[in-house]
C-alpha cells in the first residue's frame, strides 16, 4: 500500500507490520527520484506499506521526527522504529532495510 497522507491521517497505521514513513518535497530532485522507488516497493512487495508525506505540508511533524534533510524514510517493522536514512537509495536496497 502507497498513500499520500497528513499527519493527521496516519492514525499509527505505520506500527502495523513493514512500514516506511517517506518525507519528501515536490521541489527537490532526489525525492522525486525516490518517489517511483517508493511506489515500486509498495506494488510488489504486499507486505509493505509506503505513507508518503510532503514536507511543505507536514512542516510540524517533519519537525517532530527530526527530519533535517530530504529524503529522510523512517523504517518500521511490527510496531518498533528499526532505522533511518537520507537521500536516494533504489527499490532493492530499500527492502534490505527490512533484514
Amino acid at each position: 500500500m502507497y498513500k499520500k497522507l497528513l499527519k493527521s491521517e496516519l492514525n499509527n497505521e505505520h506500527l502495523k507490520g513493514k512500514a516506511i514513513v517517506a518525507f519528501r518535497a515536490t521541489w527537490c530532485p532526489p525525492c522525486q527520484m525516490i518517489g517511483p522507488e517508493l511506489k515500486q516497493i509498495s506494488e510488489n512487495s504486499n507486505d509493505i506499506n509506503v505513507f508518503d508525506f510532503d514536507v511543505d505540508q507536514n512542516r510540524e511533524f517533519a519537525h517532530e521526527m527530526g527530519v533535517s534533510s530530504i529524503p529522510s524514510l523512517f523504517i518500521y517493522q511490527n510496531g518498533q522504529f528499526v532505522q533511518k536514512t537520507t537521500g536516494y537509495l533504489p527499490a532493492d536496497e530499500l527492502k534490505k532495510l527490512f533484514k
